[in-house]
């Protein structure tokens, strides 16, 4: 996936995770200063917070592109 691809999901995610009542005011604001690591970092834990919202294969596809370890919220 392409840089433009890459942030097109991300902010579709966000948008999900909103429109599903989920507080990302944080990750929106990383978002929009482009600090998309940090943003994802929110969407990745929110995603595990309320599964079922997000596509889990697109959620992966975001953080293996990003190349984002996983490994601390995953505990």
């Amino acid at each position: 996936m392409d840089d433009k691809e890459a942030i097109s999901l991300h902010e579709k995610q966000i948008m999900a995770l909103v429109a599903a009542g989920v507080d990302m005011s944080m990750d929106q604001e990383f978002f929009h200063v482009g600090e998309y690591d940090l943003a994802l970092e929110g969407v990745y834990v929110a995603h595990k917070k309320h599964p079922g919202v997000l596509d889990a294969k697109e959620v992966r596809a975001l953080v293996d592109d990003f190349g984002m370890d996983t490994a601390e919220f995953d505990r």
